[in-house]
């Protein structure tokens, strides 16, 4: 089931992607992706996540490849692992989906594919070079508690997004459950509470989620042990 599911998501792009001779080098020219994505914003994926505000405008839209980070610190194999955050590179694919014709039928498979292209580095380089997804703009980590999205990529001061969890809800059935079953991750809506990001962001959308979720118990797990996932993160911030 799970081969067909992940054969599946990369049927599902084979058109989208074009045949590239060599694997991405290093660009020393800062980035700049595009600064209006009001196309891309009416695409955006719906879920029972409260909808953007008024007052907010799609900022970037990121591919976050990496992993989500889990404890089973008390010895007992019948516990449910502990949650220390995430760590993943964000790559922007909101400048080339803006102006792609089919990116309403792209969107949903992006993270399944990149997914399971991960442990290929080659190939995912390829394709995302393809897509014109290959441009790493920054890095989602945590700070403590606090999760945090820095653009660190983009020209300075570069946006960093200081968040919290406000909302969730399960990802959609036909989600790709990773590379070993695990499930995905659930979708959330991040919002700086305190004021403290600057760039001119301040909520993310964490969706089209692959992979990433814990196992059930402790059972089997080290005392520390990654899941790896890929997400989409719709960033925005006030217009």
């Amino acid at each position: 089931m799970l081969f067909s599911t992940l054969s599946t998501a990369v049927a599902s792009l084979a058109l989208f992607t074009g045949s590239v001779s060599a694997v991405p080098t290093p660009n020393t020219a800062v980035y700049k992706p595009a600064k209006d994505l009001s196309r891309l914003a009416k695409l955006f994926p719906q879920s029972d996540l409260p909808s953007p505000t008024d007052g907010q405008v799609l900022k970037y839209v990121a591919l976050g490849l990496g992993t989500q980070n889990y404890t089973c610190l008390t010895g007992d194999e019948n516990a449910v692992p502990g949650t220390t955050g995430a760590l993943a590179t964000l790559y922007d694919i909101g400048t080339s989906l803006n102006y792609d014709p089919i990116a309403k039928w792209k969107i949903g498979s992006i993270s399944a594919l990149a997914l399971s292209l991960s442990v290929r580095p080659q190939q995912l380089d390829l394709n995302l070079r393809s897509q014109g997804f290959e441009h790493m703009i920054g890095h989602h980590f945590f700070n403590g508690s606090t999760p945090t999205f820095s653009l660190d990529q983009l020209a300075q001061p570069y946006p960093v997004a200081r968040v919290a969890k406000v909302a969730e809800t399960d990802p959609p059935k036909s989600a790709c459950p990773g590379n070993q079953g695990e499930g995905a991750i659930k979708w959330l809506l991040l919002t700086d509470t305190v004021g403290i990001s600057q760039g001119g962001i301040n909520t993310v959308y964490r969706v089209e989620t692959a992979g990433g979720n814990k196992s059930a118990t402790c059972k089997g797990k080290k005392a520390t042990f990654e899941v790896a996932y890929a997400a989409q993160y719709w960033i925005f911030g006030p217009k």
